[in-house]
């Protein structure tokens, strides 16, 4: 029989304790706050589009590619193209592309960006940038990734190449 001292004793109790424990520190992807950091539930995303329209986000059940942009924003000028021929062509996937047009303070500019680009999906109006806040997204461009979860499971900062926004999508949102 191994004897083991009162201070070993105590230290291994603690680091069984700890491991233990370790497990339950993890939080359930399904059931964490929401937060725009990858990993977490995405924020409600609801409000007021550029046509007036109210829309409501719904994640659960579907796998969501938010584009956050402005219409003064040169590189989403400059994506814009292949974002509205990738909408297009993975919406028979599943996917659904939502977009939010946030510090953009000039309604008749963003409606022209949509009319230009003939963007074929929905943006929010979000001149104060309070719903690209909540997926903490501080300028434009940008495009964050829901899963069916409703979890955020990849978002990409900054203007993007076709190519890596077709393969983050592929692995994150059609594999599997």
């Amino acid at each position: 029989m191994v004897r083991l001292s009162q201070g070993r004793l105590l230290v291994s109790m603690i680091a069984v304790s700890i491991m233990a424990s370790a497990c339950t520190l993890q939080p359930d992807v399904a059931s964490a706050p929401p937060s725009g950091k990858t990993g977490f539930a995405a924020p409600a995303a609801s409000g007021t589009t550029l046509g007036g329209k109210a829309l409501t986000v719904v994640f659960r059940g579907n796998r969501t590619v938010l584009v956050f942009w402005a219409s003064w924003c040169g590189p989403c000028r400059h994506e814009q193209p292949y974002l509205t021929r990738m909408a297009a062509d993975l919406s028979s996937k599943g996917i659904q592309f939502v977009g939010v047009d946030f510090l953009d303070r000039d309604h008749a500019a963003a409606a022209a960006f949509v009319q230009e680009f003939q963007v074929p999906y929905p943006s929010f109006y979000d001149p104060d940038g309070k719903l690209a806040a909540a997926y903490q997204v501080d300028s434009p461009p940008g495009q964050v990734l829901v899963d069916g979860r409703g979890v955020i499971v990849a978002r990409m900062d900054g203007e993007t190449t076709e190519d890596k926004l077709e393969r983050l999508i592929q692995a994150k949102l059609l594999s599997g």
